[in-house]
């Protein structure tokens, strides 16, 4: 994947450095949690939202809030962790369909034991690597992404909020706003668009296009919620500890944001967990069985003192429509060639 994150990490970057006009900072400041926030955590794939931002979730139910995750998709095409599992290099698309069911219920596990049935959980069921073929060029029910996976080009899961709905982007988009305004959160957690994975960028910029359609409509002007983007997935081995060869303990250190992720003229914000939050968050990424067993340390590498965010406001969302039409457009000579994620990971393992 890594020829894929680098042109989409470029795009991104080139685009969003264009149209911000706010100066670089480089403080860091304390996310500070008020009594009775609405906490709203969007996440590309199960266990997202408890890497990012378990510990703020826990904090804001005990300062008396209220916590929605919205997982997007079942995380269902892992192609290397399956075959490792199931012991074969041949899958078929039932396996990636059962994959697909275990990984959303260990989201459900997860939610149990982080907020004891007091979060609001959405599994929307969207295949993995859909997001960003959404955004760029499956925008609507006629043309809708099929997983070269699942084979399904609907949401296939029964356990899923919209099963049989189209995978498409402007569906995606809608279903985001609705959540806004069901739920008109003061905080909000989701994927930076910089992420070194294309589900990831793809739902940061879904996520700005729902809130900037959230707040043009009538009686939204007195909304204000604060925007953190998270990170997940960098390069140069980020974050420390993700590469060992078995998870190691890291809970008494911090993990701030790379310094190389560039600002964009905005802010950065930590969030410091107590003893208590950081056991919690460790029990809680135990119940990514599938995903401990293909990459333990890399899940254990964000159980910290600390969770971190790039501070946006929300009038950033402003300008996300012509930056989404501009990637669309930068994208269609490299989409002319399509690369399938198989293709590329053979290529990047002849490369090595």
């Amino acid at each position: 994947m890594k020829l894929f994150s680098k042109c989409l990490a470029i795009v991104t970057c080139a685009i969003l450095i264009t149209v911000s006009s706010y100066s670089q900072a480089d403080s860091v400041q304390l996310l500070n949690v008020g009594h009775g926030e609405r906490l709203l955590i969007l996440a590309p794939h199960p266990d997202d939202e408890s890497l990012s931002a378990a510990g703020l979730a826990h904090r804001v139910m005990a300062e008396g809030g209220s916590v929605r995750s919205v997982v997007v998709t079942a995380g269902d095409a892992y192609v290397e962790a399956l075959q490792h599992d199931l012991g074969r290099q041949h899958l078929k698309p039932t396996d990636f369909l059962k994959y697909g069911e275990e990984r959303l219920e260990e989201s459900r596990r997860a939610a149990r034991v982080l907020g004891s049935g007091l979060i609001k959980l959405d599994l929307l069921g969207y295949s993995d690597g859909s997001i960003y073929a959404m955004l760029v060029s499956h925008w609507n029910s006629s043309n809708p992404d099929k997983s070269e996976f699942t084979g399904f080009s609907h949401i296939p899961y029964i356990e899923a909020e919209d099963k049989g709905q189209a995978q498409d982007g402007k569906a995606l988009r809608h279903k985001l706003v609705k959540i806004l305004e069901e739920m008109k959160p003061t905080l909000i957690a989701f994927p930076d668009v910089m992420e070194n994975d294309s589900d990831h960028a793809g739902l940061g910029m879904f996520t700005l296009l729902a809130i900037n359609d959230w707040l043009e409509q009538p009686n939204s002007e007195t909304f204000s919620p604060q925007l953190l983007a998270y990170l997940i997935h960098w390069q140069h081995d980020w974050p420390s500890g993700s590469d060992a060869k078995k998870p190691l303990d890291l809970s008494n250190q911090p993990l701030f944001l790379p310094n190389d992720l560039p600002l964009r003229g905005h802010t950065r914000t930590c969030f410091n967990l107590n003893v208590l939050e950081r056991n919690l968050k460790h029990n809680i990424l135990e119940q990514y069985q599938t995903q401990q067993r293909a990459m333990g340390a890399f899940l254990m590498a964000f159980v910290r003192s600390n969770e971190c965010f790039t501070v946006l406001n929300a009038s950033d969302s402003k300008g996300i429509k012509n930056v989404v039409k501009h990637w669309q457009h930068a994208r269609k000579n490299f989409d002319s060639r399509p690369i399938s994620r198989q293709n590329l990971l053979l290529n990047e393992k002849r490369t090595q």
